[in-house]
């Protein structure tokens, strides 16, 4: 099985493990708010959850310290994150949590079992959203919520001193597209979960930044390995990152008086009783 959409772990990055470190600083930065956000949204200890797009495990992790009576099952198509998983928990999580390789699309799974879903930072690289929401309400009991978190391009970053990032962001929004993705998913969140049939919707966003949390917890994100590798795929041209490497250079000599912010998007729906 292959991963689907816009996003292979093996392909996305320059080298494997920088982008596993991506990933996990991804969860990391603004984790503290998140969970904060989803118990407000209604999550609970002794639910039983789903997280779909359940990537390398870092995640996972998280939500069992948060419900620590509370099961787990982990979908991911990524064959490499799917192993990556299997091998970060296996110690960890015990019989918690239950790793499942398919489609968020085509789960597998019996209708009416999860209290709860959560899928992270995978939306933005579906070909049908709807359809992936659609096969989450199914899954879910009458009354149970899925919350997307997601991002938004024109939202994600704000720096000082600033990144010349307008021409690869329009890039990178280009080449997301001719691969199923959608790099604007964000401002879209409530409207796909309409379409599915949820109810109740709701939107909330987390915003992380470096003069509270340090801006080495910023310094995995700044890799440009993804945006290099674009490069090597012949997707995008030396000349067009040239501002853009030129001002992370800027950015990073600023040591100190760096700051950066970044912005993550929660939609909340519930499925209708």
């Amino acid at each position: 099985m292959t991963a689907e959409g816009s996003y292979q772990a093996k392909t996305y990055n320059l080298e494997l493990e920088g982008e596993i470190q991506r990933l996990k600083a991804q969860v990391l930065i603004s984790w503290f708010k998140e969970a904060r956000t989803l118990k407000w949204f209604g999550l609970a200890d002794g639910m039983n959850v789903l997280e779909a797009g359940s990537g390398p495990g870092f995640f996972t992790e998280k939500l069992l310290e948060l419900l620590p009576n509370s099961s787990v099952t982990a979908v991911e198509i990524d064959p490499v994150l799917h192993e990556k998983a299997v091998e970060y928990l296996h110690e960890k999580a015990g019989d918690r949590v239950n790793h499942v390789q398919a489609s968020v699309a085509d789960t597998g799974l019996a209708a009416n079992t999860f209290d709860f879903a959560i899928a992270r930072l995978l939306f933005v690289h579906l070909p049908d959203p709807v359809a992936a929401a659609r096969e989450i309400c199914r899954i879910l009991k009458p009354g149970g919520k899925l919350v997307i978190v997601d991002s938004d391009a024109d939202l994600f970053w704000l720096t000082n001193p600033p990144l010349s990032a307008e021409i690869v962001r329009e890039k990178w929004k280009q080449v997301m597209a001719l691969r199923g993705g959608n790099l604007s998913i964000g401002r879209n969140l409530c409207r796909i979960l309409k379409e599915a049939g949820f109810v109740n919707v709701d939107l909330e966003a987390v915003v992380s930044h470096s003069d509270i949390i340090g801006i080495e917890a910023f310094q995995p994100l700044l890799d440009s390995g993804p945006i290099l590798q674009m490069v090597k795929q012949g997707l995008i041209s030396e000349s067009e990152i040239a501002s853009y490497l030129v001002s992370m250079d800027e950015f990073v000599a600023a040591g100190d008086g760096r700051l950066m912010m970044s912005f993550w998007l929660m939609a909340c729906g519930e499925k209708y009783e």
